[in-house]
Order: C-alpha cells, then structure tokens, then sequence
C-alpha cells in the first residue's frame, strides 16, 4: 500500500516524465572538486547517492555561467563547453538515469567584470560593483544559452535558472537592487525583461527537449523589495517562458539567509507558506514547488495533498539521511535522521574546505566509504562509557555492526549536554536530535545502565572500550569567581537572576544564552575577551546570530576585546584598550567554554582493551565531531 499517494506518484511535465514528486535541491560540492573542469568521483557519487534515494529529480549545483571558468572554490567550476570535458559530465548523466531519477542543472550567473544590475548592488553579498550595459547583458544572454545546448547534448533532462536569494538575475527582478532607468528598470514588466529574455533565447535553442525550471524568492522581506504581491506578479509574467517555477523566500545577505536556509531561529518549512500563497492563488497553471528544510514524506504528503504546492526539493535532510524515502515509505520515519539545521554542508568552504554533515559523518566520502568500511570478523563485546550523542552513536554504530554493547551512564538519562538545547526555542533541531538518539538507542539490542559511574574494573572483560565522558563549563579563575554561577547551570532557573544580567564570553554558546535570557525578558551585556562576538560558530551560525541580536539589540549589549580581572555577584571588572572598567548588575553569569574531562577518560588507558577516546573528552567541540569520532572509532571494531 502506497502511504504517500501524492508524494510518490509520477508526474508529467512537457515532455519529461518524473517518478515522484520529489527533487534533490541544488547542494553545492565546494571541496569534492580540486580545481577539476569536470564532476570527479566524489561529485559524481554523491549525485548519484541522491538518485540512489529514490527522488524524481537530482539537481546538479551552482554550475557558474560565462566563459571565465576557474575554480574558486565556491561554486561548480565545470567547463560544459570543452569536448574533453563532457565525459565526465555524461558519466554523471547517467548514474542518475540507472536509479530511474531524471537530471537538472542549477546554473548561477555571476557577472563577468565586476558587473551588478545598477550601480553600486552587491555582488552575492560582497563588493559593489557597476552597472552591467546592453551589449554585456547580451553577451551574457548567449552564455546561457550556450551552456543550455550543452547540458542538452550530455543528457541532462533540465536546468534550472536561479534567479532567487538575491544572486545577480534576481538583482534584475527586485525594485530594491534594480535601479537601473532604462527598459529593464522601473516597472514590474521591465524588471522581469532580462530574465525573459534569457529564457525565451534558450526555448529557441533546446526547444522543448528540456524542462526549464526557475526559482524565485517570493517575498524578499526586505523593505523596498519583492514582497508577496509583487512576488506573485513576477511569477505570473515569466510563468509563460518556464516549465517549472520554484518558490523560495529571502535574500543573499546575513539578515534574511535564514530564510533561504532556515535555522532553529526560524519555525519548521517556514517558506512553505509563501509556495502556498502562489499557488492557491488560482494565477498559476505551471507547477509550483516549495522548498527550505523539508523533512519527511508524511511532511511532502500534506503539503501536496493539501494543495500547498505541486512538488518539493530538499537538499539537508537528504543530506542528513540519504535513506529518507526509503524509511519513509517503509513506514519507519521515525528512524529518519533529522537535519539539525547547522549549516555545516553549506559552510564547508570555510571548514578546511571538505564536505561534511554534523548528523551522517558518511557525508563527503561517498565515493570511498564502502571501500573503507570491513564487515567485521566476530563479534565484540563493546563498552561505551557516556550518553552524550557521541557515546550514544558510537553504540549505535557497534550494535548496527552486530556487536554486544554495554552504554554506561552516570545520570539518570541518556543525551549529556544535548538536554541544554531544550531551554532554548531556537534549538528544537539539536533537542529533536537528541530525542532521536535516545530512541534509536532503546530500538537496538543495547543494554544501558543508567546511574552507573564506570571505571577500570566496570569494564572488565570487554574487548573494546569507547570513552565519551563529555566535558565539563568552568568559570574564568579570577578574583570572586566563587561567587559567579556557571550559565549553563542557570537554564531552568532564569527567574532566579535578576533583570539585567552580565554574561561572561561571547562565543557561540554565550551568545545563544544571551539571546535566550533576553527572551525571557532579561536585559543582557556580553563581555567578550575577543575582538568579535561568536567567533567560534560558523559563517552561516554566526550571521544568525548577529541577525537575532540586531533584533534585540535595545535589550543586547556587547563590550568586546574586554579581558575580565576580577567579578563579584553583581560587578564585572575588565581591562579594555589598556583601561580597567566595572560594570553592574542585578546578575552576572560565566559562559566562557568548556573544558575536556580528561582525567576521567584517561583512566580508562589501564583497561585491559581496545581503548578509543572520542567526543569532548578530547577537546569540547561540536556535534560534527561527536558523531564523526564515535562512527569511526565504532566501525573499525
């Protein structure tokens, strides 16, 4: 029996047929290239594992358009013209087509000689840069057309256009990039000509042998930008000169990129709303799809059948879990790894440049896993010491392989430090993880004991021991520090401190308490040694950040580059620019990192055993690093 009727059906679109109503969203490679002008193996598997999780569509990311083709290793710098170039390219085509999947490129125009819509416009979110004339526009014009034919003779089954999130095309459609005083500005009808144009010299072209797909933001947010009327009026004019229109939401800028990537600080599929506008509208007879952190199949279903939206991409929760669908249709969503929403794909140019998810530490290796991982030659009797999502996965990965697990737990309840995302709205995708893992962990054969501080003796007789005793917050040892409380140790108990609260430590842990208590009503001044708040968090984490704080800012203060020398219950002393200053409060709190539980873990060296330290005991760091260490260290047993 088919539980997702609508979700799993075929569709037609001209002369395409899709098997589901299900696309992999543009996901781009960053480091699965290294200055490669053609998909390497890594970018080739990791497309075809999207094919392989049974979409309907794969959509191949960020392919720059123009004859300038280098690798900067932002976008996918393939060379679609050159001959010599295409057989990978073709390969590519048709390790999707096996699993019955169909094909699109994303292609991203970026202006060649520093080239905007008007004068002065960012260019994806960077300099300004001047206004692009009448024979570059169309010089460029043809340069789509050209990668178009391209695509079309390696066998891709459509492109999608981007002209959403503020990238270059959509500068032409929004009235707050688009100054321009010619025919392509001012009206709406003048805005959308350019991209018109640009699709119609393509249908010229390739005809009807590819699908054309444009996404679009549907509202911007920004005042002075496309809002939803204005949305739906460029939708309505360009609808005629495309196959498919995405709808997305946002711009390419820190203040509204979590909307075209939403986060925790966002509400679940928030864009979904935006696609429904459009299409209940009754002004739209081509398929409409919606996108931003979609979920499961039981999600798409109710967004299909309810009419919100024809189709769906998704691009992180396939990421997160490429068996999504599978589990899905199997009826066991509840084992679908969820997204945590990090960005950590998304922000893997500035992670040592290799592409990685916090949640499948699978993620990037596609091509070289199952080469890596052995099935095991017996069964071992495993002992994890610590519930903390690295000590959970790690004994999920060993009782997986088919080992006998033991997870000892000193407190009364699996998940460690995660338990701390709770308190936080915004982190409802950490907390949703949580409660997975736990889950996951009561689904297998693995017998916990809770209340159960373990030492040497404890693992008596064990063939392999994993450590994952986590790591501990700790306060800065400077004068009065008795009398400051850990931040970590207040969350439950904000009613306690008084109304303005100084929050010692900017990171990314003290910025999100800061944000936290100022939901709750407090007034909060970060103190911060370093020169900029949350310098440890993504480029992405940090923007949000930085974006909620703007929010909150008549609430939120912040002293960086400000060393604290001494505190009392109500007073923090710091040196700033080579002066000592005293600032008051009703409270003050330490959120200054913490600290590996070393000691614990290294006891465990004189078991008699195969002994592996992962997670925070080794250094506190994230999710990503949790899970990578407990999978590795699990799978080589």
């Amino acid at each position: 029996m088919n539980r997702f009727p609508n979700t799993l059906s075929p569709i037609r679109i001209g002369n395409v047929v899709l098997k589901n109503k299900i696309v992999s969203a543009p996901s781009t490679m960053h480091s699965m290239s290294n200055g490669e002008l053609y998909p390497t193996e890594d970018a080739i598997s990791f497309f075809e594992e999207r094919a392989k999780a049974g979409v309907g569509m794969v959509t191949v990311a960020g392919l720059k358009v123009g004859k300038d083709v280098r690798d900067d290793g932002a976008m996918t710098a393939w060379d679609v013209n050159a001959p010599n170039h295409r057989n990978k390219l073709m390969e590519l085509v048709e390790r999707v087509h096996f699993y019955g999947a169909k094909i699109s490129m994303e292609l991203i125009g970026i202006f060649p000689e520093g080239y905007t819509v008007s004068d002065g416009c960012s260019i994806m979110g960077g300099p300004g840069g001047h206004e692009i004339n009448h024979q570059a526009m169309e010089e460029f014009k043809n340069d789509w057309v050209d990668a178009a034919q391209a695509l079309y003779e390696c066998g891709f089954d459509a492109i999608l256009i981007h002209s959403g999130h503020s990238v270059p095309l959509a500068q032409f459609l929004s009235p707050l990039t688009n100054k321009r005083t010619d025919e392509y500005g001012g009206s709406t009808e003048n805005r959308c000509r350019y991209l018109i144009e640009i699709l119609d010299a393509i249908r010229e072209r390739i005809g009807n042998k590819m699908l054309i797909e444009v996404r679009i933001s549907g509202t911007e947010f920004e005042e002075g930008g496309i809002d939803l009327e204005e949305g739906m009026r460029i939708g309505e004019l360009i609808q005629d000169h495309l196959d498919v229109l995405q709808v997305s939401a946002g711009m390419h800028n820190p203040k509204w990129m979590t909307w075209v990537h939403p986060c925790g600080f966002r509400p679940k599929m928030p864009n979904v709303e935006v696609a429904e506008a459009f299409k209940k509208s009754g002004r739209f007879h081509v398929p409409i799809v919606t996108l931003g952190a979609i979920d499961t199949l039981e999600s798409i279903e109710d967004i299909i059948s309810s009419g919100k939206a024809d189709m769906v991409t998704m691009a992180r929760s396939l990421i997160a879990d490429p068996e999504l669908i599978i589990k899905g249709k199997e009826g066991r969503s509840e084992d679908v790894t969820p997204c945590i929403k990090c960005m950590r794909c998304h922000d893997s140019t500035v992670y040592g440049h290799h592409f990685q998810c916090s949640v499948n530490p699978k993620a990037g290796l596609s091509a070289t896993i199952d080469k890596m991982v052995c099935p095991p030659e017996n069964e071992k009797k495993v002992a994890v010491i610590g519930g903390g999502p690295a000590g959970m996965y790690a004994a999920l990965t060993a009782a997986e392989r088919g080992h006998k697990v033991t997870l000892f737990e000193s407190s009364d309840k699996l998940g460690g430090t995660l338990h701390k995302a709770g308190y936080f709205s915004f982190k409802y995708p950490v907390k949703d993880y949580m409660e997975f893992l736990i889950k996951q962990v009561e689904k297998h054969n693995i017998e916990v004991r809770l209340n159960t501080k373990a030492d040497v003796s404890s693992v008596k007789g064990y063939d392999n021991v994993i450590v994952a005793v986590g790591a501990h917050a700790f306060a800065l040892p400077v004068p009065g520090a008795d009398s400051v409380p850990l931040a970590v140790d207040v969350l439950g108990k904000e009613d306690e401190l008084g109304e303005n609260v100084i929050i010692i430590g900017g990171g990314q842990v003290g910025i999100e308490i800061g944000l936290h208590f100022v939901e709750k009503g407090k007034k909060v001044t970060i103190v911060e040694m370093q020169p900029a708040l949350a310098p440890d968090a993504s480029t992405t984490g940090r923007n949000e950040l930085l974006t909620e704080i703007e929010k909150v800012k008549d609430r939120f203060i912040s002293i960086t580059g400000a060393k604290c020398t001494a505190v009392t219950a109500s007073s923090v002393t710091f040196e700033k620019d080579n002066h000592s200053e005293t600032i008051n409060a009703d409270s003050v709190v330490f959120a200054v990192g913490m600290r590996p539980d070393s000691k614990t873990a290294d006891e465990f060296f004189a078991a008699d055993a195969e002994i592996s330290v992962i997670g925070d005991c080794v250094r506190a760091r994230t999710i990503e690093w949790a899970v990578k260490e407990a999978y590795y260290a699990a799978v080589n047993i």
